[in-house]
């Protein structure tokens, strides 16, 4: 039997931070999966396993209350459940992040301390891809 394609799950609207989250990724065995909407994230759950989940919680479409719901998709999902996730957002919005957490995410951080963290987070995850492969 095949091997599961596995994936980095990424809802991010800022052009230039996605461009950050792509060069971090940038690696063989690494694959990002940028989702924009609700429908994408249901494809994503039902034809990969995500390894990580990343979301900006000031997303247009995917971020605020509605984030809580895809982490909770992604908890009741069997092959995605064990996904790190991990939102963020900004410094003046506590009870946003707290909200997050709450939901399901692992850990959700003001925007500073992510873009601080985000390429080791991101080496983790690809490094998972490609020793299960």
């Amino acid at each position: 039997m095949a091997e599961e394609a596995q994936r980095i799950f990424v809802v991010c609207s800022d052009l230039m931070f996605s461009a950050r989250i792509r060069e971090a990724g940038q690696s063989p065995g690494a694959v990002l999966e940028f989702i924009g909407s609700d429908e994408k994230f249901d494809e994503a759950l039902n034809h990969f396993q995500a390894v990580l989940f990343l979301l900006d919680l000031h997303h247009p479409k995917l971020g605020g209350e509605v984030s809580y719901d895809l982490v909770k998709k992604l908890r009741s999902s069997p092959r995605n459940k064990g996904a790190y996730a991990i939102a963020w957002g900004r410094h003046t919005e506590p009870g946003l992040l707290k909200g997050a957490e709450k939901a399901g995410f692992d850990k959700a951080m003001p925007r500073s301390a992510f873009v601080k963290e985000m390429p080791e987070i991101v080496r983790r995850a690809v490094s998972r891809i490609r020793t299960s492969a």
